[in-house]
């Protein structure tokens, strides 16, 4: 998306990556934010925060100094609380405002959230651990067997090399478990359906497994798991009421 920067004292549109610490940026409504700003002027903005604060009403913003909690440095003050601050990726949701750049690309707040999320470490579920470790047991076995299997065609039956090897990888062939994959597709299905009729819809196969793990649920300050999604689920008139 494009960015409405001054540049030498004029109003010019670039492109938002071009975007540097230090540019004064011009926000109107319906705006995307192209990076941090710490805003200079406002005129009844206020900007959707949804993607790092899980706010789904906008924020009313000001260009006042915000002192931090006692035992507090600036930096660990919540974004929430950040009024005097737009930032990258979010929406002006009303009104205008002009701030100035202070972070950029990957040093913004949702860049870093990016970046924590990247860094996600990615771990098996315990039935997908001992999958891999019944499939590495089987390997050797096979492996084994079918050694054994040529030395025996060949050296104690005294069978031609090839028709030997071939014996072996026919045998090596025969041991592997094809099936494995389809037991376990059909019991996570089975559980997949199970908790269908509990209406819990899973898309992963191998979230059954962690989902049917979990005690403990963490939410928002709200109590839900928030979607940034409004519906209206009932209203009143003059004479009745609707749901």
């Amino acid at each position: 998306s494009d960015a409405r920067v001054l540049r030498n004292s004029k109003e010019v549109m670039i492109p938002g990556e071009e975007v540097v610490p230090g540019d004064i940026v011009i926000l109107g409504l319906g705006d995307k934010i192209p990076c941090d700003l710490r805003l200079l002027k406002v005129q009844n903005l206020a900007s959707g925060e949804a993607a790092l604060t899980g706010e789904s009403v906008p924020i009313d913003k000001i260009t006042d100094k915000i002192d931090p909690p006692e035992g507090l440095t600036p930096a660990q003050v919540p974004l929430g609380d950040r009024k005097n601050m737009c930032y990258s990726a979010t929406l002006v949701a009303q009104g205008a405002g002009t701030g100035v750049a202070i972070a950029t690309g990957d040093y913004t707040e949702i860049g870093t959230i990016n970046a924590l999320v990247s860094k996600v470490e990615k771990k098996k579920t315990a039935v997908l651990q001992q999958i891999d470790n019944v499939s590495k047991i089987l390997a050797v076995f096979i492996i084994i067997t079918s050694i054994a299997t040529f030395c025996a065609a060949f050296f104690q039956a005294g069978q031609p090399a090839i028709d030997s090897v071939q014996i072996g990888l026919v045998c090596a062939v025969a041991m592997i478990p094809e099936g494995l994959e389809a037991i376990v597709t059909v019991v996570y299905a089975w559980a997949v359906s199970n908790m269908a009729k509990q209406n819990a819809i899973i898309r992963a196969l191998p979230a059954v497994e962690t989902l049917g793990s979990v005690t403990v649920i963490c939410s928002d300050k709200t109590g839900t798991l928030t979607q940034n999604v409004m519906s209206l689920t009932a209203w009143v008139t003059s004479d009745s009421r609707y749901k």
